[in-house]
């Protein structure tokens, strides 16, 4: 990887996002479309996937909205919370409609566990693994970060990294990340490197597409990777890189508040989706 080029990425992307304002009339027409999206799928008795109405916001309203603010000096990490919650009510309704795709899954397992979201982290593990698992092969090269942040959940639940964690190249960062997770020498270097991978992962270059499309630019993995070594009770280092070093990086150690509960359009999908139980099966 080269650090200048990822670099020149990583700061091209954050000059987009503080530009990038959305204003309170565009977020309004897009809340309302998508309540028409809704209201029409009803009429049509089309009820088992109301849930797929929502994406048309994630991007838009809860994503480049949110960073645009964050990195602007305003507080919207609320709105990234609420990003994960419509990402895994689609899970949960329409799991096999795969609406949630395999360059998503990383800062969803990320933000989970690190705002506490425990249920919602192993729903998300019990998806991504299965999806990771059809084609080893495949995902052994692309989507590793995916790879990686499914299996550290793993870790931090049981301990040990799972046998998914295997398809991964002998040289890859996150292989030498976990042979040196009980030695201390290496691993401010290594710490540095996995930032370094973050940043190529979410670029879009012309050699290659973005392997991370939500929630790029928020180093969830590097805390993630903190989190599950302080229940180890292992230390890590502080390190300074770029991607550490913007709001973004500065994630709430627990959550934001995002209730689910008054999220009006999102109880009103709830309300009206009729989701047979065979349809809320992962497989």
């Amino acid at each position: 990887m080269d650090h200048t080029m990822n670099l020149k990425y990583f700061n091209r992307a954050l000059r987009k996002y503080k530009k990038h304002v959305i204003s309170e009339e565009q977020v309004q027409e897009i809340l309302d479309e998508i309540k028409n999206d809704i209201d029409e799928k009803i009429q049509n008795k089309d009820k088992n996937d109301l849930v797929l109405c929502l994406r048309n916001a994630i991007g838009v309203h809860l994503e480049q909205n949110a960073k645009t603010k964050i990195l602007n000096g305003e507080a919207a990490w609320e709105l990234i919370e609420q990003e994960v919650f419509w990402l895994i009510q689609a899970i949960k309704s329409v799991p096999a409609s795969k609406e949630v795709s395999a360059r998503e899954l990383g800062g969803l397992i990320g933000l989970s566990l690190l705002w506490d979201h425990q249920e919602i982290a192993e729903l998300i593990y019990l998806y991504a693994s299965n999806m990771l698992s059809k084609d080893r092969e495949y995902y052994s090269e692309e989507k590793t970060h995916h790879v990686f942040m499914t299996c550290l959940y793993y870790k931090w639940k049981t301990g040990e990294m799972p046998p998914l964690f295997d398809i991964l190249p002998e040289d890859h960062i996150y292989q030498r990340l976990m042979k040196n997770w009980y030695q201390t020498d290496q691993l401010a270097e290594l710490l540095y490197e996995v930032c370094e991978f973050h940043i190529y992962s979410a670029s879009d270059t012309p050699e290659k597409n973005n392997e991370i499309l939500l929630f790029d630019h928020i180093p969830y993995d590097y805390y993630c990777i903190k989190l599950v070594r302080e229940k180890e009770g292992l230390e890590t280092p502080n390190i300074e890189h770029p991607l550490l070093q913007t709001a973004l990086a500065n994630i709430p150690t627990s959550s934001p508040g995002y209730n689910p509960e008054t999220d009006e359009i999102l109880q009103y999908v709830l309300r009206n989706e009729k989701v047979p139980d065979w349809q809320r099966i992962i497989r």
